[in-house]
């Protein structure tokens, strides 16, 4: 009995000396363990405990405030993302962070969030600070700490990570994109710092492979799908692309606030020139939804988007002066892969000005400008939309509309639908000089109100969008799209956008292309580059979910 009390006393003075170092360590343990998609073990467990040699490395060398500071904020990054979003990040978050242009970054960062980011990275490094404080005079000497550390990440770390990729059969993946295969299980054990890291450089290694096909001229079209000269098509194509629109926030599919007056005249005028379709989107991220939707790539298989011909590519062989026009941050070939796509186009233009000077009005004059009558022309306009904060994304005249929806949130949020809705009235306006024109619309991805999109594999409304067809004398878009309606759900993905509109700009698709993006419109991407059928996502995205 009096060798357990001696234990328990020494035990409760070891745990009062190092009190900072145990709640620093159960802080990064928490980040680590708190992502849905997170399994605790027991290689996770010692990659918490590997910051133990992290904290004594530190406390032992000098002048490491500027290193503490520069930890402090990875670890409140991450805290974000396991406390807020209950995500770990992943290639696509962290590609989207490194293509957000600057305004975009300034709307992201305002009130609380800037405010509870600056209280939580207060924090994070004074716990750190103190952390090292106590562990200065600890035994464990840097010499060990270093041995260990070495140890984990070149040793341990490895041996684990290519167990599981043998044990999901991906060697011959993982030689063909080593970084990209090992950062998926570095993030699986070691998503903290280490899986930071491996994630940089897995983009890296995503924009490398980019740059490769930077000479769009060789690719190829998928056999059996070949142009047709003899086809009528219109003088016209807008390809209008919307952003964070969730289909259910539309007055044109019944919402009972009036989001969409100009869309709702268009359908209640006979005839009524325009469609409108219960869209889904392949991917809840831009980058990749757009990159399936503009491509034969799909939620399934993305290969498709290096090696074969892209939308842009199919109607400058058709006859089409090709142009993207975006209020969205301009982006080098290097940087995205809508960068990319624009620069396939004969002319990309981005809209300037600062963070509350760009208006998707702003595009307007731009069209009009470069409208050019009885000339072909296919113009890919890429709205702002709906993105946060959605208070920036409407004007007086949207307030004035929509005086109150319910919450701040949802008044704000329903505005700027309906800004948008006014937007492509514009547009349409631009459209009727043109003898023959076809309309066609999409959001990206929806939206979780107040929450957002991307993280999560669940949430319906990130996935429910508008997708909307207009035309001018030309009806046979009609016929067109009901051959990529899905029979059963009577749903449609985006994906299916390169096989309507290159049917529009005369292609022919054999039947089983049809067949193959209705099968593979079933299907979602997801931000981890897993995919799964829309049918089995949830109405709410999983905040905290442990897997034992």
């Amino acid at each position: 009995m009096t060798k357990i009390k001696e234990y328990t006393k020494w035990i409760g003075k070891l745990i009062y000396r190092y009190k900072f170092t145990i709640l620093a360590l159960i802080y990064i343990g928490l980040i680590a363990f708190l992502p849905i998609n997170l399994a605790p073990s027991i290689p996770m467990a010692i990659h918490v405990a590997s910051f133990l040699f992290v904290l004594n490395i530190l406390a032992k060398t000098k002048y490491t405030f500027v290193i503490t500071f520069i930890l402090a904020f990875i670890l409140t990054f991450n805290a974000y993302f396991a406390f807020v979003l209950g995500s770990d990040i992943s290639l696509d978050m962290m590609a989207s962070i490194f293509e957000t242009h600057t305004t975009e970054a300034a709307s992201m960062l305002k009130g609380g969030v800037l405010i509870g980011g600056l209280i939580a990275l207060t924090t994070t490094t004074l716990l750190l600070l103190l952390s090292e404080k106590e562990l200065k005079e600890a035994r464990l000497s840097i010499k060990w700490s270093l041995i260990g550390l070495l140890i984990y990440i070149f040793l341990f770390l490895p041996f684990v990570c290519y167990k599981r990729i043998a044990y999901e059969y991906q060697e011959d993946l993982f030689m063909e994109f080593p970084i990209r295969v090992g950062q998926d299980k570095v993030n699986m054990y070691a998503p903290i710092l280490y899986g930071n890291i491996a994630t940089i450089l897995a983009y890296q290694e995503e924009m490398a492979q980019l740059r490769k096909f930077a000479d769009q001229s060789n690719k190829k079209l998928p056999e059996g799908i070949l142009l047709n000269d003899t086809v009528q098509n219109p003088e016209k194509i807008y390809l209008v692309i919307g952003e964070s629109a969730y289909r259910k926030h539309l007055s044109l599919y019944g919402y009972p606030i009036k989001t969409t007056p100009f869309l709702d005249s268009l359908a209640q005028s006979v005839p009524s020139p325009i469609n409108f379709y219960n869209g889904i989107a392949a991917a809840p991220f831009t980058r990749n939804a757009l990159r399936i939707a503009l491509s034969f790539a799909s939620p399934t298989d993305m290969t498709p988007f290096y090696e074969e011909k892209t939308l842009i590519n199919m109607a400058d062989d058709a006859g089409y002066e090709t142009y993207w026009l975006s209020n969205q941050g301009a982006s080098g070939i290097q940087d995205s892969y809508l960068g990319y796509l624009a620069a396939g186009t004969n002319k990309a233009v981005f809209t300037k000005g600062g963070y509350l000077a760009n208006d998707d009005f702003d595009l307007i004059p731009i069209l009009k400008e470069e409208h050019k009558p009885d000339k072909k022309q296919f113009f890919i306009i890429h709205l702002v939309g709906s993105h946060n904060n959605y208070s920036d994304r409407y004007d007086a005249i949207d307030a004035e509309a929509i005086p109150n929806s319910g919450t701040t949130i949802q008044t704000d949020y329903d505005r700027s639908i309906h800004h948008t809705d006014r937007v492509m009235r514009e547009i349409y306006k631009v459209m009727q000089q043109d003898s023959t024109a076809v309309f066609f619309h999409f959001s990206d991805h929806g939206e979780i109100l107040g929450k957002g999109h991307g993280p999560w594999k669940n949430g319906i409304a990130q996935y429910d969008i508008p997708l909307i067809t207009i035309q001018k004398n030309e009806s046979r878009i009609n016929s067109v799209m009901a051959k990529y309606v899905d029979p059963v759900t009577k749903l449609i993905n985006n994906s299916s956008t390169i096989y309507v509109l290159a049917e529009m700009m005369g292609y022919t698709i054999p039947q089983k292309y049809i067949d193959k993006s209705i099968e593979d419109g079933r299907y979602v991407r997801h931000s981890d580059q897993s995919y799964s059928p829309y049918s089995e996502i949830k109405e709410e995205p999983e905040y905290i979910k442990f897997k034992y």
